[in-house]
């Protein structure tokens, strides 16, 4: 009989079926044979709960109880000696009996010792899957996260979050994950901790990953010259040039960055955003500044407009900002 494979600190119990398939009753009937890790369940033949006594009946059945508790990482074995007389001699009768001692369970989460959502703009939603690695020689039990408060969640709002694939167990050797989210709702440090409670085959544990995020204003580009920006008079055929300065009055960083909006007699010097000389790309970090270059090439006469939209991702969606431009 194999006990299987058990964790090193922890115990089971078997309990064994003793049949008297003889004509005869057994007598002097008595317990012997086992060696640590295996013994008679409180220490002593048939063990606690089992049946078994000094005589065992023409035709009839009891039970002993055996305890497997393994204390080191290997295999084990022994017997189960049932010694008796059988009316004629005394004799005995084996039950071979073996278990595999493991490492209990133990869980590590991904991503330690502090993950850091790093700076995110109000009103953004971020999600980080962190995987769970059992690196025990025995499966975990009974998994459960806690411990998250906002701004912080499990995605959806439960373990193992949307998309995470931890159910209750997890395999000796085997990974799973769980998706947390950061709902930045204030300009503040925010900082918690991620618990994950599991029983590692012997004991109740609890695995944890420290997390925090710091929430910042979202970007907001302000284009200078407002509320608009005029040439003046300029002579036909002849060109007049000017660089606006496009600053980030907020702490994120704006992302694809792209202008827009011009016709002639009006474009961006050199005919493509930022204009011959100006340093505005495809992003601008919170705080910067950087030009974009226009130009006015009246071909007639009299009052002309138009309109310099700069469209940009503040982080958190698509925003625009414009400036008017005119000239004579």
């Amino acid at each position: 009989y194999d006990f299987g494979t058990f964790p090193s600190g922890a115990s089971t119990d078997k309990t064994f079926t003793v049949t008297n398939s003889g004509g005869t009753n057994a007598t002097a009937v008595t317990g012997g044979g086992l060696a640590s890790p295996f013994s008679y369940k409180g220490g002593s033949y048939p063990g606690t709960g089992g049946t078994c006594a000094a005589t065992v009946n023409s035709g009839a059945s009891c039970t002993v109880v055996v305890t497997y508790a393994p204390v080191s990482i290997a295999a084990h074995s022994s017997s189960i000696d049932i010694n008796y007389n059988n009316g004629l001699n005394a004799v005995s009768a084996v039950r071979a009996v073996a278990g595999t001692g493991v490492s209990p369970a133990s869980l590590a989460i991904s991503d330690g010792t502090t993950f850091d959502f790093g700076l995110q703009p109000i009103g953004k939603t971020v999600d980080k899957t962190f995987t769970v690695t059992n690196s025990g020689g025995f499966g975990a039990s009974g998994l459960a996260g806690s411990g998250l408060a906002a701004p912080f969640t499990f995605k959806g709002g439960s373990f193992p979050g949307t998309g995470g694939s931890c159910a209750a167990t997890l395999a000796a050797s085997a990974t799973c994950t769980f998706v947390v989210s950061y709902n930045v709702g204030a300009a503040v440090a925010s900082t918690d901790t991620i618990d994950l409670s599991y029983n590692d085959g012997v004991n109740a544990q609890i695995s944890s990953r420290d997390i925090m995020g710091t929430g910042v204003t979202a970007a907001l580009l302000a284009i200078s010259d407002g509320p608009g920006y005029d040439f003046g008079p300029v002579a036909t055929g002849d060109v007049a040039e000017y660089a606006l300065t496009v600053t980030n009055t907020g702490t994120f960083t704006a992302t694809a960055m792209r202008g827009s909006g011009l016709a002639a007699p009006f474009t961006f010097k050199g005919g493509t955003y930022p204009g011959t000389g100006g340093t505005c790309g495809g992003a601008l970090a919170g705080g910067g500044s950087c030009t974009v270059v226009v130009r006015f090439a009246p071909v007639s006469t009299g009052t002309q407009s138009a309109t310099m939209n700069l469209s940009y991702n503040n982080g958190v969606s698509v925003q625009s900002s414009s400036r008017a431009l005119q000239g004579i």
